[in-house]
């Protein structure tokens, strides 16, 4: 009957069908299961649950009825009502049969016992439910349609089942109106469910910290069920993992099962709000800033942990700040950080994070074998239950892919679904490699010869060469190259796709995934990976930030326009030739070439070295050496003109070219932080 009910501190059902077949083939052998221990009270507890489906209406009960919690035994008793009344577990309706010729238990899904007991007879197979009917007599007229061979087995299984003998113990509840008496049984009640638990199958920190808030007043099953209700994207997120998180922020950044179980739990409910905020914030971080668009690509869940911790203290973090966290992401992805001994770390890093909030470098050293990287990666097989692959897939995902045929961003919250979810693509096909470099099957599934697109993509593309879909590609996307960057194929002629060369390319994508992972990590700069892939743009990064560096200065050096006092008299004089001119094309917004920030947009490289010079009262403690910017501005000039004018360069203009650029980005980062 409905007066069988789990208490709201029990842990949800966990066992599969394969558990019921072992428990049902227990009973029929005879073998003792283990005791049923039930709480027996006439109190209603709120948000208890029912076995399998079985509705049970509080209210229909009369004050003092007595009601049976499970203590122990949930998951046996669950499967007992899903084999016998036909309950359901997770939704889905189990139906559980012995059969006559094996005397082996079988499941099989379906829904009422009824529409399939012509089945069962053809099958010589017979369901639990069908032997728990409401009488031997109702159980014989059924038998008597089975082969008169058989009916010594079905009379022997009903036997067995309707006879077996099950071990229950009931602890009482003592009957009392005082409100302090009813609050210490039912502590007593959860210290004994948590011990009955402390052997078998262990329970989970989860359901103990549950048990234990049950028993001093707060349902912290319920918050959980909330917060992931309302938050259906991070249903893959455990709860221990939020749980870590409000303990480190409430047992001064401690973690491990004692610290979790020792939390105050008037503080957990007043603060669990707070904590809620600071994680959807450490999500949102991850998301936005860090890229990581599908969470399913975080390596450990841990890793939101020390983020809760930090947004908990702060709310937004500075562009400094949010460089450290960044670099401490990439760090303890790739060394591979929360793999073992996780509690400590977390502290570690919270203790890190602390300097972070004081404004400090945190100390984040964390061992990357930089040498092997690449050969890493090549050898890596695809398999998104590994912390290797779901770092390099967030990689991926940081670059912001982008489908190859339109350029338009891979989606990857829930909307794609089907044909247009992202996929994940083999760039050499597999069933080309197959025939093409059979040798290489090793290979095949290497996490760099997988690229992000949509599944209807993948799917039009299936087994051709590369070089011939990527041909096919260029000719009908003019982006295509631009693309490709975003998928780190930063130059098709040099990747060894349209020769079909698959470890040139696998060699070739490698290498631009770790030098993705060094700027990631702040090894290197984001500067000298455009050296080699695009040396344009930190050559316009680095003129733009020049010219905002010389008007800022200037700017603080007069209330009014620092034009005249502060540019050189040649400089002006060619600024002033260059706005006629662009006046006389288009004669309009006259007034604006009045404004210092925009007559500055004008000036040329060495404009900048004679303003800087001139002015070297203003900019000479920010440059340190007067000698040292002229040379660096003479060897820029030279390198921004081959690289601009497509000619070619010699190695020695090269490295001295890529030197400034270095050489001006360290000045500037020190004394005019991007923002």
């Amino acid at each position: 009957s409905g007066k069988i009910q789990i208490p709201p501190f029990q842990r949800s059902f966990v066992w599969e069908s394969k558990d019921i077949r072992f428990l049902l083939d227990s009973i029929y052998r005879g073998y003792p299961i283990g005791s049923f221990i039930f709480w027996k009270t006439t109190r209603k507890l709120p948000r208890s649950r029912n076995v399998g489906n079985i509705d049970l209406e509080m209210h229909s009960f009369s004050k003092g009825t007595e009601i049976s919690y499970v203590l122990d035994g949930q998951q046996r008793i669950t499967s007992l009502f899903a084999a016998v009344k036909g309950a359901k577990i997770d939704g889905d309706k189990y139906r559980f049969l012995f059969d006559l010729k094996t005397k082996k238990f079988v499941v099989k899904q379906g829904e009422d016992n009824i529409s399939y007991i012509d089945e069962d007879i053809s099958n010589l197979q017979i369901s639990i439910e069908t032997i728990f009917t409401e009488s031997r007599a109702a159980y014989r007229s059924i038998i008597r349609q089975y082969p008169v061979d058989y009916e010594e087995v079905l009379d022997n299984i009903y036997d067995r089942f309707v006879g077996y003998r099950f071990s229950v113990i009931s602890v009482m509840d003592k009957e009392t109106d005082d409100e302090d008496e009813k609050s210490e049984g039912v502590r007593q009640v959860v210290d004994m469910f948590s011990r009955i638990n402390e052997t078998g199958r262990k329970l989970t920190v989860v359901a103990k910290m549950v048990a234990r808030c049950w028993g001093e007043g707060y349902d912290l099953s319920e918050a959980l069920e909330e917060f992931y209700a309302r938050h259906k994207e991070l249903e893959n997120i455990r709860e221990q993992t939020l749980l870590q998180a409000a303990s480190v922020i409430l047992n001064h950044r401690k973690s491990r099962t004692r610290d979790i179980l020792s939390t105050k739990i008037h503080k957990l409910e007043s603060e669990w709000d707070n904590i809620v905020t600071a994680f959807l914030l450490a999500v949102e971080f991850v998301k936005t800033k860090l890229k990581v668009k599908n969470l399913d690509y975080l390596p450990f869940d841990a890793l939101l942990v020390p983020l809760t911790y930090l947004f908990y203290q702060q709310k937004s973090l500075s562009n400094e700040q949010t460089a450290s966290i960044e670099k401490w992401f990439w760090r303890a992805c790739l060394s591979n950080r929360y793999d073992s001994t996780v509690e400590s770390k977390l502290e570690e890093d919270c203790l890190e994070f602390d300097k972070v909030l004081e404004g400090k470098e945190p100390d984040i050293n964390y061992l990357i074998d930089w040498e092997q990287l690449s050969n890493k990666l090549i050898g890596q097989r695809y398999n998104l239950r590994n912390a290797f692959v779901k770092t390099v897939l967030s990689l991926y995902s940081y670059a912001e892919p982008k489908n190859l045929t339109d350029g338009r961003d891979i989606r990857f919250e829930g909307l794609f679904s089907g044909y247009y979810k992202h996929n994940m693509h083999h760039i050499f096909p597999q069933a080309y490699l197959r025939k093409t470099y059979p040798e290489q099957k090793d290979y095949f599934d290497s996490i760099v010869n997988i690229m992000l697109i949509p599944a209807i993509t993948n799917l039009e593309i299936l087994d051709k060469e590369p070089s011939q879909y990527f041909t096919a590609l260029k000719e009908s996307n003019n982006n295509l190259d631009e693309i490709l960057r975003h998928h780190y194929i930063h130059n098709l002629d040099d990747s060894g796709i349209f020769e079909n060369d698959f470890m040139k390319f696998l060699s070739y994508r490698a290498e631009l995934l770790v030098e993705a992972f060094r700027v990631k990590t702040g090894i290197s700069s984001e500067l000298q990976t455009h050296f080699a892939i695009n040396p344009s743009k930190p050559l316009d990064i680095l003129e733009t930030r020049i010219r905002s560096f010389i008007h800022e200065n200037l700017k603080k050096q007069t209330e009014e326009s620092y034009w005249e006092d502060r540019i050189p008299t040649d400089i002006r004089e060619m600024v002033n030739r260059k706005i006629k001119d662009v006046i006389k094309r288009h004669p309009y917004g006259l007034e604006e070439y009045d404004r210092d920030d925009v007559k500055i947009q004008f000036l040329d490289v060495m404009d900048y070295s004679k303003i800087l010079i001139s002015n070297w009262d203003v900019f000479g403690t920010l440059l340190g050496s007067k000698q040292e910017a002229e040379k660096h501005f003479i060897a820029l000039k030279h390198y921004r003109n081959a690289i601009k004018h497509g000619r070619s360069i010699n190695e020695i203009d090269r490295r001295t070219g890529e030197a400034a650029v270095l050489w001006f980005e360290s000045v500037l980062s020190q004394n005019y932080p991007q923002e």
